[in-house]
């Protein structure tokens, strides 16, 4: 009886468990859907029109191996199943938007599982509300929106699903010694060193687990063993078996950031994960840009390097002295800390985005599902109780009140560019020129400008039954403050015109970078005024062009006519 006992109990725990994380999984899907209702349709830019050539023009081979890249990675699992879910869903903004929420909210859920698991084996009271705290945090960050919103970030979603799904069959292991969980992590862990570079933490996300298990179960060197023999040296043996197929087939390219991105680290660079602590703890990206400036300077400086590392060392000696002592909060917290910190490291040869919002979140996705939980376990240790609450309540509204204004300009972006797509006028034989094409609204990306007309390629990728077969450029782009930005166009003579921005400190873009002048076969631009505006001049008769300047979501038509007078 006692053992039936004993069976029943672990069912009807294992089913409860289940049920607890069906349950937030719902519950955290309906809170995603409402905080970006108003982004649902956005996201089909930049990198996507790219994707979604290859994926519609090329051959199956030539897209999942992606032969036509520069860029060189070893992506093909990703790009397979880019490729199922792009016969499945083609370009319906709806289908797509709901798959991210799903998959973000499915590695929220993973992450209170894992979590839950840690503080239930440490002995914490309150596990599953701490933890769930942490899921919420991490659902509602703004830092999530580029993310759960760009389409093109899917293999960070996918990255940390399959690191999740690791670590949490590594506590099942613990648990039950199973060693089918074993088998899938080797699986899922082949799969991901085919996808994003997100896999290269992963065996030491399960070293550090393994060592936390030595020195926290009754049977922690048994457990430790096992974990070594069973995960953490075939995924060891997986990660260098990737490298070097990569070296063989590419060279000292490094993989997906090229090596010039690599050789290029300096000091400077090891500022990166303070800024992006910055970033999370006091939610800096939305302090004022001055004030944002000063602490990135502060970070990057040579001073403030060893500041931050003397803090960092200093933290993990007091772990290692500590450990044992501690109680399971603090056990737990260390062990997140650690986690944290192996993440921002993949970040430091990283591209970091310093000026405007959103852009460039997409990298700290993998640091905020951990950096969210250690935050939720920190506050818990708190003695006060109302301390506690005013904490969490106050730290949460804030990253509830920035996400939704980012979701807001996500959902402004999608409608500016749904109007320029739709709306541009008839140039029957004549060539066009976009002369202010929107880059981003604060951030959020949007269509910019290329040598190659980016308007053109996402108009016919998107728009396939409303083809232009003109030739088409994009002159310049610029950032976008409000919805409404555009700019006017004086007529300087009949074939020079001054383009002038309406607003100031927006900015002028080119191919991803600061604008510059320039010239071609049809005109020359010369950018007298980086912030403000630049002079075109026509090299042909005005009369063969059809030159159309962007106000809000609407293309107005320059009339060359009009001499020394503002057209707005």
């Amino acid at each position: 009886m006692p053992a039936d006992k004993t069976i029943l109990d672990k069912i009807s725990s294992t089913v409860n468990a289940r049920l607890q994380s069906c349950i937030l999984f719902g519950l955290l899907w309906c809170l995603l859907f409402i905080l970006y209702y108003p982004a649902a349709k956005a996201g089909f830019v930049t990198d996507f029109t790219g994707w979604l050539d290859q994926v519609k023009n090329h051959s199956f081979w030539d897209y999942v191996n992606r032969t036509n890249f520069h860029v060189k990675s070893l992506y093909q699992f990703t790009q397979l199943v880019t490729y199922v879910f792009y016969k499945l869903f083609g370009i319906h903004a709806w289908l797509w938007h709901v798959l991210f929420i799903s998959l973000h909210a499915l590695n929220a859920s993973l992450a209170f599982t894992f979590c839950a698991r840690l503080l239930d084996g440490a002995g914490v009271a309150k596990s599953r509300l701490i933890s769930c705290m942490g899921a919420i945090l991490f659902c509602i960050s703004p830092y999530m929106s580029e993310v759960i919103v760009w389409e093109p970030s899917f293999h960070f979603l996918q990255g940390l699903l399959m690191i999740l799904l690791i670590l949490v069959w590594v506590q099942q292991f613990a648990i039950s010694g199973a060693k089918k969980y074993a088998l899938l992590a080797g699986l899922i862990y082949f799969l991901s060193t085919f996808s994003l570079e997100v896999f290269y933490i992963t065996p030491w996300l399960v070293l550090s687990l393994a060592v936390y298990y030595r020195f926290t179960l009754a049977e922690g060197k048994k457990v430790f063993n096992k974990v070594m023999r069973y995960f953490f040296a075939p995924l060891l043996l997986l990660f260098f078996i990737r490298l070097i197929v990569f070296r063989v087939l590419y060279g000292s390219w490094v993989s997906r950031i090229g090596t010039d991105t690599v050789t290029s680290i300096n000091l400077a660079s090891f500022g990166k994960p303070a800024k992006y602590l910055f970033h999370l703890i006091l939610v800096g990206r939305f302090f004022p840009n001055d004030v944002k400036q000063g602490v990135y300077s502060i970070c990057d400086s040579t001073v403030g390097v060893i500041l931050f590392y003397a803090v960092i060392v200093s933290i993990c000696a007091f772990i290692v002295v500590r450990f044992r002592k501690m109680n399971g909060a603090g056990k737990v917290a260390s062990l997140l800390f650690v986690y944290v910190m192996i993440t921002l490291a993949l970040l430091v040869p990283i591209w970091f985005g310093d000026m405007l919002l959103v852009l460039f979140d997409r990298y700290i996705y993998v640091t905020a599902a951990f950096f969210y939980m250690l935050f939720a376990v920190l506050v818990s240790t708190i003695p006060r109780q109302n301390v506690r609450i005013v904490i969490m309540v106050v730290y949460a509204l804030v990253n509830l009140r920035f996400a939704i204004m980012v979701s807001r300009y996500w959902g402004k972006s999608a409608k500016v560019i749904h109007g320029l797509l739709y709306n541009i006028p008839d140039a029957g034989n004549k060539t066009i020129i976009l002369l202010n094409l929107p880059e981003s609204l604060n951030g959020t990306a949007m269509i910019g400008s290329e040598k190659e007309s980016e308007y053109k390629l996402m108009h016919n990728l998107l728009l396939p039954g409303r083809q232009i077969s003109n030739n088409i450029y994009d002159a310049l782009s610029y950032n976008m403050t409000t919805p409404d930005d555009g700019a006017h166009i004086t007529v300087a003579n009949d074939s020079t015109i001054h383009v002038t921005l309406n607003q100031w400190g927006t900015w002028w873009w080119y191919e991803g970078k600061g604008g510059h002048s320039y010239e071609n076969s049809d005109y020359k631009l010369n950018l007298a005024d980086p912030g403000h505006w630049y002079e075109l001049t026509l090299k042909k008769p005005a009369q063969q062009y059809l030159l159309l300047y962007q106000n809000g979501s609407q293309w107005k038509t320059v009339d060359m006519a009009k001499r020394n007078t503002d057209q707005y």
